[in-house]
């Protein structure tokens, strides 16, 4: 006959409550902010995600050193601010989260006055810094990798084609100043705001710069040798960030207006990193930057194998939050200067290291676009060099 479970009582000493089997031990609490009952409910069910891989990390690297206190936010920015206080009125010393841009801006603005540190789940880069940290990846470091790629197979003149707001607009950016940075330039852009007829109208717009279509005997020896940039095509990559069906949309449009795949590079952001891309044929042999494959997958697999289901994009966010919370916990200090260590961290999704202004930055691969996944044509680093921000 199995024993009944014991369960120990919990003993509240100050700065927080220590569970039995901790006491006496040097502890580190770190708490987890995250929209446990937001009223939508995808962003319920990423806080569950959030929260099981930061379970997930506890499990295999802290249970003995580090107390994980799961807040609720609700969703709102009044709740973060109260989740924050009552994590530090609890003890903690660093908060993981908010998932959102002004929650943790919100959740950094109470932080900051007990000098805790936040780390946010959050993909908007305006609230990084003064204390608040971004676990997520900006769109400018993916195209600075892949930029910085081409540049070294001689590519110099690029074209972007992609939707107006925000994101393209940081993509476009990055794609202008990285490809100068290599001694390249931006030769030519179209933007557009809408469907399959905006874009259309866009690839139409950015073919009239010259491009003609292959002969077949043409097609047939581009196939069949190494790609290298052409001395005569009007640009030699092209940017698109999409992804999912709209990248599927776009991409046989260039093609139809005589951009070939053959001659132009098509390159993507992290948004490709799916499985509807390999979809399109038209995207074999197009080139992405994204985090170490290798290193994800590892951490898919034990995911999986804890909880019956395949993580969510950005989980391994938390589980990375959660290992630093772990790495601080057994140095015995939580500090700004130990989390901007230029020699960085090794996480779920490969090497990264945080900047002095709160930003993220990660060691990216580059890959190829096949029709059975993706292959990488230049590893991530297992390092980094010397910082210089």
């Amino acid at each position: 006959m199995t024993e009944p479970e014991i369960i120990e009582p919990e003993t509240i000493r100050e700065g927080g409550l220590i569970p039995r089997h901790l006491e006496g031990r040097e502890i580190t609490r770190a708490a987890l902010l995250l929209p446990f009952s937001h009223p939508n409910a995808s962003a319920r069910n990423e806080a569950a995600n959030l929260l099981q891989a930061a379970e997930l990390a506890l499990f295999e690297h802290g249970a003995d050193t580090l107390i994980l206190m799961p807040k609720d936010t609700g969703g709102t920015n009044e709740g973060a601010r109260q989740a924050a206080q009552a994590a530090i009125d609890d003890g903690a010393e660093i908060i993981l989260g908010p998932l959102f841009g002004a929650a943790a801006t919100a959740a950094g603005d109470v932080a900051r006055r007990y000098d805790v540190p936040v780390l946010a789940f959050s993909t908007d880069t305006s609230i990084a810094g003064n204390g608040v940290y971004l676990l997520s990846l900006p769109p400018e470091q993916e195209v600075a990798r892949i930029t910085g790629y081409v540049s070294l197979l001689g590519v110099q003149r690029f074209a972007f084609i992609g939707p107006g707001g925000a994101y393209g607009s940081a993509v476009r950016n990055a794609l202008e100043e990285t490809a100068a940075l290599n001694g390249g330039s931006l030769v030519a852009e179209e933007t557009y705001v809408g469907g399959v007829e905006a874009m259309t109208s866009a690839a139409r717009r950015l073919s009239q710069l010259g491009f003609t279509s292959l002969q077949a005997r043409d097609a047939m020896m581009f196939n069949s040798s190494e790609w290298v940039p052409s001395a005569n095509a009007p640009f030699q990559a092209v940017m698109l960030p999409e992804g999912g069906t709209r990248l599927r949309t776009l991409g046989p449009l260039l093609p139809y207006y005589e951009i070939d795949p053959l001659i132009v590079r098509f390159l993507g952001t992290g948004l490709w990193n799916n499985e509807e891309t390999r979809r399109e044929p038209v995207l074999h042999g197009g080139w992405f930057a994204g985090p170490d494959a290798e290193a994800h997958e590892a951490f898919a697999t034990r995911y999986q194998s804890a909880f019956g289901d395949e993580p969510s994009r950005i989980a391994s966010h938390a589980y990375d939050a959660v290992l630093l919370a772990v790495f601080f916990a057994n140095e015995g200090e939580v500090s700004r200067a130990a989390l901007e260590d230029p020699e960085g961290f090794y996480g779920a999704d490969g090497l990264f290291r945080f900047r002095a202004d709160g930003q993220i930055e990660r060691g990216l691969a580059v890959y190829e676009v096949r029709r059975d996944g993706f292959r990488v044509i230049d590893p991530a680093p297992r390092s980094f060099d010397p910082a210089v921000f």
